[in-house]
């Protein structure tokens, strides 16, 4: 099975096997020198080198194939073996599991078999009693087996490492690419939760207005000329920041001014022009908050009272309550229930998750449910540390 190659790497290959062939096959050959064994074994290396990226394991089998015409030809290691090298990195370097470790293990055997090989006449005259062959042997042995399996261990070894890096280098793309993801997600979901909370919000305050001017209509018209004004000026605020939200799944990178605390008093009086009497109290000191914790808060507000404007009793007002500690900050908002009217959301519902990992993603904390025929909605989003904490103000109720 042939790897898939660049161009480059396959020019290159070619061209370091048709270097090596034009060496040992073709100058021989114009010289009249050359020899049927020599050219044989130049011709099976001059391959492996072609092949050695392309199959790592038909490079090894015709390195092995050279190497066997090699010593049936009785021909001693020479300048064509250079090219085995090579080829042992690039099994160690391209080829699978299987064809690293044969590469290994023919290390170690052509070591050994090179080692015998060149100590065969030796091995003869050891048979035939000679004195003196005992120690040539050995030396011939360790001389050139030794050598050679040093020569292949270390091509395979090089080999090896160069595998390692890719597959590290490899690893760490995936891990990047799996952070990239992971965070597209996060982004995705942080949009999802500002769609909920700029929808809910919005066709809460429209069904409210819509609801009081169709029973306000015979009576009084100027009030349904009011609440018909502030439905377009709603409707056409949330087309806007849905707009923004869609922006950014198109367009990487795209940002958008976020709501903070400093627009609680615009949110408000939205609520309370449709229905919903609220008190709001908040040190003086909660806009140096950063934006993470101020956006937090404010969406926990917004989703609160959307809730209260849905299902609460409209004759009572909603208290929220924002309050600086040397921590952070407290938000609480309490809310009157209406037996008569939509069950409160359950703790699993949608808005409530949201608001959750609206806290979470600050490290701040959430608990929210009913307590004695109250709603109450209680968060802490930590942040910096203040000197002083201002006296609780009420703010005016219009």
């Amino acid at each position: 099975m042939l790897r898939q190659l660049t161009p480059t790497e396959r020019i290159v290959d070619v061209l370091i096997a048709a270097g090596y062939a034009l060496v040992f096959i073709a100058v021989p050959l114009l010289s009249n020198g050359a020899e049927i064994v020599l050219l044989a074994v130049a011709a099976c290396f001059a391959a492996g080198l072609a092949l050695r990226r392309w199959s790592p394991p038909v490079a090894l089998a015709l390195a092995w194939a050279g190497a066997l015409v090699q010593m049936v030809g009785s021909q001693d290691p020479n300048l064509l073996d250079a090219a085995i090298p090579p080829i042992v990195y690039a099994c160690a370097a391209y080829g699978t599991r299987g064809t690293r470790w044969a590469a290994f293990t023919s290390s170690l055997i052509g070591g050994a078999v090179a080692g015998v090989f060149s100590g065969r006449y030796s091995f003869t005259s050891l048979a035939q009693g000679s004195a003196s062959a005992a120690a040539e042997v050995l030396r011939q042995f360790l001389t050139t087996g030794i050598l050679t399996a040093v020569t292949l261990l270390l091509a395979w070894t090089l080999g090896l490492l160069v595998s390692t890096a890719k597959q590290s280098a490899r690893n760490r793309r995936e891990a990047d690419e799996a952070g990239q993801q992971a965070a597209a997600e996060q982004e995705r979901t942080r949009i999802a939760r500002d769609m909920h909370d700029v929808v809910a919000h919005s066709l809460a305050v429209v069904i409210a207005q819509s609801d009081g001017a169709r029973m306000l209509r015979r009576t009084d018209p100027e009030s349904v000329d009011e609440a018909l004004e502030t439905i377009g000026g709603v409707a056409r605020a949330a087309l806007a920041d849905v707009r923004v939200l869609l922006q950014q799944l198109r367009y990487e990178g795209t940002t958008s001014v976020q709501p903070g605390l400093g627009d609680l008093d615009a949110l408000v009086g939205q609520f309370r022009g449709s229905g919903l009497l609220v008190d709001l109290r908040r040190d003086a000191e909660v806009d140096g908050l950063s934006t993470p914790v101020q956006l937090a808060a404010f969406r926990i507000v917004q989703e609160s009272l959307t809730n209260a404007l849905r299902h609460g009793d409209l004759s009572r007002p909603a208290t929220v309550v924002l309050a600086r500690t040397p921590h952070g900050l407290e938000v609480e908002v309490l809310s009157a229930m209406d037996p008569s009217r939509p069950a409160r959301p359950s703790p699993g519902g949608h808005g409530l998750i949201g608001m959750r990992e609206r806290a979470s993603a600050v490290q701040g904390d959430l608990q929210a449910g009913a307590e004695g025929g109250r709603f109450r909605v209680r968060a802490f989003l930590p942040g910096g540390t203040t000197a002083a904490l201002p006296v609780l103000q009420p703010a005016v109720r219009s």
